[in-house]
């Protein structure tokens, strides 16, 4: 069943990549704006250390949600000014069902990960 949520995939490339923990820095910068931004179900940022990329995963509630975002000063203007490029969009996604083991409600600390050996 395809729901009405969109995702929309979003990477940076940067020619001088950051490191994960510096990254994940930023990330926190923003974590309560984009917590509190109507139309957006969730987000998880994400980083590939071995290619310097990184970058976001969206879930937006409509394809009106998504749209409204991607015309907003926050996508066109602030997060280019604050990163210094501007990311790319990969893909827009339908959607099926959405499984969270565990809600996050705060930025600090939610960079979860497996103990290792678990997968």
């Amino acid at each position: 069943m395809v729901s009405e949520k969109k995702a929309l995939w979003v990477a940076f490339r940067p020619e001088s990549p950051e490191s994960v923990e510096a990254m994940r820095e930023k990330f926190l910068v923003s974590y309560q704006a984009f917590r509190d931004m109507p139309g957006l179900f969730s987000k998880a940022w994400w980083s590939n250390s071995e290619t310097g990329e990184w970058g976001a995963m969206y879930i937006f509630n409509s394809e009106e949600d998504l749209q409204e975002y991607l015309r907003s000063d926050r996508w066109l203007n602030k997060i280019p000014q604050k990163y210094g490029y501007k990311p790319e969009i990969v893909s827009v996604l339908d959607l099926g069902p959405i499984l969270y083991k565990k809600a996050v409600v705060e930025g600090e600390g939610s960079w979860i990960s497996e103990p290792e050996g678990e997968s």
